[in-house]
């Protein structure tokens, strides 16, 4: 569940103040610099204790984020400001939270962000460098340099792809031209990454990396040395990105001779890729094993047919990886195992209709190979650290093999866990609900995931045991006050009871077993005639920043039972965020008859929000506060009133 809306959170004046007391800020001079020759001055700067802070309304700020291509988002009353950058990059900075993102990777601030009257601010130092953007003196003069943020190693074997990433598009010029060396000399671009990488990958031996230049006119060189009869291809901007593809002999794709033009232009963006065809039959995930090689370890997984792949990989601390194979079936049910060293656990689930997924968690950043062939993929994992990594690649697997192929750097956020995108832009209110239910005194609770599907699992934690948990404590409470209660599962287990086939799911008009695990949680509640019907879940995203409890609805008579939940949550003091009301299409909602809302209590991504998933008193406290819901809205909206 990843949409953007989720993460916008309401901050009271009483939290602002309180923020800017502790903050100690106070209006300060302006601040300039010069950027790219032009000067710009600062005149929303407020300093604290910690440092300088700039506001997001400041002028020359939102000059400079439109030299970057770069786009803010922030309303007043909101806590997060979100930045988006061309490559696509999203930076993700909370008021009152140290901790902010770039990306997959977390960082802390020097001083948390805050409110004054009605404008958020943000550490200035980490604000630039989030950015790719650093502060320099030249004398009395202070410069913003671009810097030259990451230089990373894509694919494996005979082919390999050099990408390099900086605040501003990349057009570097070719100084060296030569069989076993190429230079590229980025211009007016600084770097604090110098080093040499020993690579062996694609027909590159060496990566070297040096800064020169002056303070006003910074210069980065990349250096690449070649293995004999090495090929590349031409450079080309992707997004900003710089990216340069090479193959060693034998079994590299045809690439550009290594005799290119000297100062080369990237390729036009009107100029789409040729696409690639996808094989043209399905295929068949028989088996996935775990074999010991050279002190590591090989994945093996058995296929027959034809299929697409695209795998990916966080950088630490989360080093997880995993690879999707498109157009493919998993024969037997999901599996989670634990592993040994250098994995720790593996985990193969039918992810939707047609896509298997095999996710690996890691003890390290370790090296990571894949190699399709006729009969499968073998991914193979290294013993020790790795200096540098891959982190995304994508082939075919079947009558067809290609070898790893880049990807952007940044997936697309995909459909949440249901498969459902939101849409709420085209969706209006529709009549009144006529539904009435046949047992008005009946609440059928549901527990997020549950058997084959954990749900989120971070830290020891799983989303499948926490929601079970804390659905039976609501239960508890809910017969108490005198409700009969439902349960859609009271164990650890799927709801439908025996897992199906996809073939046996679509005879019965659903379009995966998924869909068919929550139809039958639908079917428990509509059959019954319930009053209401309430799913509970924890939250996740891919990086650590977003936290808080959201309400989501999709029905018109469900939005006033999730607005009334958001109350009752809200005045319980839980100590998390309230994410709002959301009105989105996932399946659960969307096929009861009755006001139905799913609640995602707090995000086990977050360490705050997890600590009180993992206290009995905190699921405890929701637990009550969920039933206080129930009661209000039942009262508020007695049976036989339009819904």
């Amino acid at each position: 569940m990843n949409s953007t809306r989720r993460f916008i959170g309401r901050i009271g004046s009483a939290f602002a103040l309180c923020t800017l007391l502790l903050c100690g800020s106070a209006r300060a001079a302006n601040l300039s610099y010069v950027f790219q020759n032009q000067t710009l001055m600062f005149t929303h700067i407020a300093r604290t204790a910690a440092g300088s802070a700039l506001g997001v309304d400041d002028p020359a700020f939102r000059s400079l984020l439109k030299s970057l291509g770069a786009t803010l988002t922030w309303h007043p009353g909101e806590r997060y400001v979100l930045i988006s950058t061309p490559q696509p990059l999203v930076i993700n900075f909370a008021v009152g939270s140290k901790s902010y993102d770039v990306g997959l990777l977390s960082a802390n601030a020097s001083f948390a962000p805050f409110l004054q009257g009605q404008e958020a601010f943000l550490p200035l130092d980490d604000l630039l460098h989030s950015l790719g953007l650093t502060s320099r003196s030249d004398g009395s003069v202070n410069v913003l340099q671009p810097q030259l943020t990451s230089v990373d190693i894509k694919g494996s074997g005979n082919q390999a792809v050099v990408v390099a990433h900086a605040a501003m598009p990349l057009h570097p010029r070719l100084a060296v031209n030569e069989p076993s060396r190429l230079v590229y000399v980025f211009d007016g671009v600084a770097s604090s990454i110098d080093g040499i990488r020993q690579v062996n990958v694609g027909g590159i031996r060496l990566l070297k990396i040096i800064s020169s230049g002056s303070v006003r006119r910074p210069s980065t060189t990349i250096e690449v040395d070649l293995a004999p009869n090495a090929r590349h291809g031409a450079p080309r901007s992707n997004d900003g990105d710089f990216e340069v593809a090479f193959g060693g002999s034998g079994g590299a794709p045809p690439l550009v001779n290594a005799n290119v033009a000297a100062n080369p232009q990237p390729p036009s963006p009107s100029v789409a890729p040729a696409p690639v065809n996808p094989p043209a039959a399905g295929a068949t995930v028989s088996a996935v094993t775990v074999t010991p090689s050279n002190g590591g370890e090989t994945v093996t997984i058995a296929m027959s047919g034809n299929a697409t792949y695209d795998w990916h990989r966080l950088r630490p601390p989360d080093n997880r990886f995993w690879i999707d194979i498109h157009g493919a079936q998993l024969e037997g049910g999901n599996k989670d195992e634990a592993q040994p060293d250098p994995l720790t656990s593996l985990r193969i689930r039918q992810n939707d209709a047609q896509t298997v997924r095999v996710a690996l968690s890691l003890s390290g950043p370790k090296s990571i190979s894949v190699s399709p062939s006729a009969n499968g993929i073998l991914i193979n994992i290294g013993n020790t650290d790795a200096f540098d990594v891959a982190r995304e690649g994508s082939g075919t697997v079947g009558n067809v093999v290609s070898a790893n192929e880049p990807q952007p750097l940044i997936t697309p956020v995909p459909a949440d866990e249901y498969g459902q995108v939101s849409n709420e832009s085209a969706w209006k209110f529709g009549p009144q609900s006529s539904y009435v239910p046949t047992n008005p005194r009946l609440i059928v609770l549901d527990p997020g995931h549950g058997g084959g599907d954990r749900g989120s699992v971070h830290d020891g934690m799983q989303e499948a045991v926490l929601t079970l948990d804390m659905a039976r404590r609501v239960e508890a409470l809910l017969i108490a006050r005198g409700w009969q209660v439902k349960m859609t599962h009271n164990g650890d287990h799927d709801v439908h009871g025996t897992p199906r086939s996809k073939a046996e799911a679509e005879a019965m008009g659903y379009t995966s077993p998924d869909a068919f695990d929550l139809q039958a949680r639908d079917d428990i509640a509509n059959a019954a005639g319930a009053r209401l019907f309430v799913s509970i879940h924890a939250n996740a995203f891919m990086n650590s920043g977003p936290n808080g409890t959201t309400y989501y609805y999709y029905t018109p008579q469900s939005l006033p039972f999730a607005q009334e939940m958001e109350q009752d949550l809200d005045a319980a003091d839980l100590g998390t965020k309230d994410d709002g009301v959301h009105k989105v299409k996932y399946y659960v909602v969307a096929h009861a008859n009755m006001p139905a809302i799913l609640i995602e209590t707090a995000f086990l991504t977050n360490p705050f929000d997890r600590e009180r998933l993992a206290s009995s008193s905190w699921r405890q406290h929701i637990a009550e506060a969920i039933a206080d819901g129930i009661d209000q809205y039942a009262r508020a909206h007695p049976v036989g009133q339009a819904q």
